[in-house]
């Protein structure tokens, strides 16, 4: 079985790591907003130490091999819009967070390019931060 870690969009994404993809525009987050399976807000980031925190973690994303998107059974499944600054103006964008530490881009066109799968650094770290638990 041939490893995907040569693969065309595993070179481009390694390639362009600094400019596209989850951790380019890190630095540049602006708020986060944290929904659950049924689109409600659970919270929102918007102070600066929650978003230096969420920008930390977020930064140290690894990509994963993929695997099916679906969450085990009893498990949260939440969904982040991001938005950022890029050249000037706000752009958003959505991505699916299965417990467990995976995220991954939600995209029409699902391309190898675009919409790998990826890795949290700290599952239990990035889901306190998404549920507001106090340490």
């Amino acid at each position: 079985m041939a490893s995907s870690f040569r693969s065309p969009g595993r070179l481009f994404r390694a390639a362009t790591r600094r400019w596209l993809g989850p951790f380019a525009a890190s630095r540049k987050i602006v708020k986060v907003t944290v929904r659950d399976q049924e689109f409600r807000i659970v919270r929102e980031l918007t102070s600066e130490p929650e978003l230096a925190a969420f920008r930390n973690l977020w930064a140290a994303v690894v990509e994963a091999d993929q695997r099916p998107a679906a969450p085990p059974p009893g498990r949260a499944l939440y969904k982040l819009q991001i938005q950022s600054i890029r050249s000037g103006r706000r752009a958003n964008a959505t991505w699916f967070y299965s417990s467990g530490g995976t995220v991954e881009l939600l995209a029409i066109w699902r391309a190898i390019w675009i919409a790998p799968l990826y890795r949290t650094p700290s599952p239990a770290a990035f889901e306190a931060l998404l549920r507001g638990d106090r340490s």
